[in-house]
């Protein structure tokens, strides 16, 4: 079951963001929903990996620019909470709090950079090598676009570009996941593999 977490990771993390906004939870539980979402974007991320490297071969360096790039979006992330949490004990309207909110705001927008550099390096392997569909790959270039323009305003305080990453990663983790339960289910596939073949 190893390799259908690893890829079922990235619904879970789209389920947990989109739906902890709309869920009738207060903000304290709403913070963890959030943190436990962000985490479960690493075993997506490392997995993402995993599958890229093996099809694009182990001299290439892609791979590894959209799993460190991952990494450092979910750091920039993870790092921003804290401001929010200590602005949240604060008097509204102070400028301690209005900095520590906007310092929030900001890492929001600076983590759609490397999100988008993630999602390019992702993309180009699979248009390469179609380990994955070729559309995904095209969806891909279009979401990294997006999220590269959008990181550049950086007074914003949101990123619509959010909303496609977390649809590619959406439509990423359940192609995957699809993938590997056939995998699994398919007497001539070893239960070991846990790279399936490109789709052609």
């Amino acid at each position: 079951m190893w390799p259908v977490l690893g890829t079922a990771s990235g619904m879970l993390f789209v389920a947990l963001i989109v739906g902890g906004q709309s869920a009738p939870v207060s903000e304290d539980a709403l913070i963890v929903v959030e943190l436990v979402g962000l985490i479960l974007l690493v075993p997506f991320v490392g997995y993402l990996f995993a599958l890229l490297r093996q099809a694009e071969g182990e001299n290439g360096w892609l791979a590894a620019t959209a799993f460190g790039a991952g990494l450092v979006a979910l750091a920039v992330k993870v790092a921003s909470i804290a401001p929010y949490i200590a602005a949240r004990n604060l008097e509204s309207g102070t400028e301690l709090e209005n900095a520590l909110t906007a310092m929030n705001n900001a890492s929001f927008i600076l983590m759609l950079l490397p999100l988008g550099a993630m999602v390019g390096a992702a993309s180009a392997i699979v248009i390469k090598t179609k380990v994955l569909p070729a559309w995904l790959g095209w969806v891909g270039v279009v979401t990294a676009s997006a999220l590269v323009a959008n990181s550049t305003a950086v007074d914003a305080e949101f990123g619509p570009a959010f909303l496609l990453f977390l649809l590619w990663t959406a439509m990423s983790s359940a192609i995957m996941t699809r993938r590997v339960r056939s995998a699994r289910t398919n007497p001539s596939t070893s239960h070991e593999t846990l790279v399936p073949e490109p789709i052609r």
